[in-house]
């Protein structure tokens, strides 16, 4: 008889007597039992992320460089897709990828309990709320894969590290104050560094152990595309012969 007094609920639910029998099946209060329900689970998922922190720690890795020759910023990777729809609206229409779709965006999902209002929860019973959803899913997927080849891409095309490993010991300067090293700092610094270390370019320190004057002047002058282009950056002629002279000065051990 009791049951007489009581409408049929699901677990959890507060239990309605015969004055509430108006009320949605199925329903119950935001406060504070939704509510309640809300919290737990949000507890729980903070322990198990901080639990997570804990026993995997981020390990510190290199020393940031504040002058790297090939970083690409990177934003994390739940913002890729974001990131990668900044790629199709370059220059002037940037602003397009920038406020206009995202905040269409952000305005339909604000709107969505107003734009569909059906009270059947199943996803088939929804099939236009269910579709974009589905559909807006795929495309972060697909433009967050994108993004990630595009950036290996971009990374395996980057001159690869210069291997400094037979390096002279000996990284005096032969003859400074020669007029080549004044050229050389003013154009090939840039790649070679200033103390002939390396760079972006190889290390040219003891370089005239290897080849004489006349052989760095017909290296320099064809270049090494698509790394160092003909001339190096130097255009005359003089240039690239005082440059190679000093160079075959430098015979550091």
């Amino acid at each position: 008889m009791g049951h007489d007094h009581f409408r049929e609920r699901i677990p959890g639910t507060p239990r309605f007597k015969e004055k509430d029998k108006k009320k949605p099946l199925g329903s119950e209060p935001f406060f504070p039992n939704f509510l309640l329900k809300e919290w737990i689970v949000g507890s729980l998922f903070l322990v198990a992320f901080t639990l997570w922190i804990i026993f995997n720690p981020v390990h510190l890795t290199a020393v940031a460089d504040p002058n790297p020759s090939g970083f690409i910023p990177m934003p994390d990777w739940y913002f890729l897709f974001l990131y990668q729809l900044l790629k199709y609206f370059p220059g002037d229409t940037l602003w397009m990828g920038t406020v206009v779709i995202p905040g269409v965006a952000v305005t339909l999902l604000i709107l969505a309990p107003w734009l569909d209002t059906s009270k059947a929860r199943h996803p088939f019973k929804r099939p236009v709320a269910t579709t974009s959803m589905v559909l807006t899913l795929l495309l972060m997927i697909w433009m967050t894969y994108e993004a990630q080849v595009q950036y290996e891409e971009h990374l395996a095309a980057l001159p690869k590290p210069v291997d400094k490993s037979a390096m002279p010991a000996d990284t005096a300067l032969v003859d400074e104050a020669d007029p080549g090293a004044k050229i050389y700092a003013q154009t090939c610094a840039g790649c070679h560094a200033p103390d002939l270390k390396g760079g972006m370019g190889p290390y040219l320190l003891g370089v005239g152990n290897k080849h004489d004057a006349a052989k760095i002047e017909e290296l320099i002058t064809a270049g090494f595309p698509p790394n160092m282009p003909p001339g190096g950056g130097l255009s005359k002629p003089e240039d690239i012969k005082a440059v190679s002279a000093w160079l075959a000065k430098q015979k550091q051990k």
